[in-house]
């Protein structure tokens, strides 16, 4: 019968994955406070849970809990994939642009360098060209602010479209990025908030892993148990971008 404030942390990637268990509290009302930037797309989570962003008023709560806790407590794997979805109308404006001639592959290859957990993480966009010579894809950039100057000097042979500048340019982040993801085949991506994005909207999701892995990826396996139409492709050794991509092009 008490409210409990369930609190996000961390970064929005955590945020998006993690969002899934708020919905699974039972006996008292419970709220949830996320980055500002997340309010619109995290409005579209399974499960009736109000939203505060963080900045505006909190309700009157008995309890809080940060929201990395939830799985622990409540001994859950949390909602079943998708617990997310794209505004519709978002959906049907980028399915026009998009098209739908060839293999759509929405790509992303770099996090915050400015976040400590980046170190490793990111793959440089040229590693992309082991895909390009796969007949019949397309290679269209979800990347945002940061790695963008990498397009300017793509090798030869690799061809990256991009969306346009409009592409989640408000304050509301990721509203247009989970619309394109709607309008592809397959999003390939280092380990950003894109992955969370894809995993929790359901789409197949291929992540390119260092060697050591942050601790949600687990070890030793290509499979995720957060998301079911995930798929992990890890470094065989520290820096073997390259090995990771030849597998990704041999499976295309």
């Amino acid at each position: 019968g008490r409210t409990l404030l369930v609190r996000a942390e961390q970064g929005l990637g955590d945020a998006i994955q993690f969002c899934r268990f708020a919905p699974l509290v039972q006996g008292g009302s419970v709220a949830l406070e996320v980055h500002r930037p997340l309010g619109r797309l995290l409005a579209s989570m399974t499960g009736v849970v109000p939203l505060v962003r963080m900045g505006d008023q909190l309700p009157a709560f008995d309890l809080y809990v940060p929201l990395l806790d939830l799985p622990r407590l409540l001994g859950s794997s949390g909602a079943p994939v998708p617990y997310l979805s794209a505004e519709p109308d978002r959906v049907a404006m980028w399915r026009g642009r998009v098209g739908h001639d060839g293999l759509r592959i929405g790509v992303a290859w770099q996090g915050n360098p400015a976040s400590a957990a980046e170190h490793g993480r990111s793959y440089p966009v040229a590693e992309l060209r082991a895909l390009a010579g796969v007949p019949g894809i397309r290679l269209i950039s979800l990347q945002r602010h940061h790695g963008l100057e990498q397009l300017a000097a793509l090798p030869h042979g690799l061809r990256i479209e991009t969306l346009g500048d409009d592409l989640d340019a408000g304050s509301d982040a990721f509203i247009d990025t989970a619309a394109v993801m709607q309008c592809l085949d397959l999003v390939i991506t280092s380990d950003t908030s894109v992955a969370h994005l894809a995993g929790a909207l359901g789409r197949p999701v291929w992540v390119a892993l260092q060697h050591v892995p942050d601790w949600r990826w687990l070890l030793d396996r290509e499979d995720c148990p957060w998301y079911p139409t995930m798929r992990l492709f890890r470094q065989s050794r520290r820096g073997d971008w390259a090995g990771v991509f030849s597998r990704m092009a041999a499976l295309l």
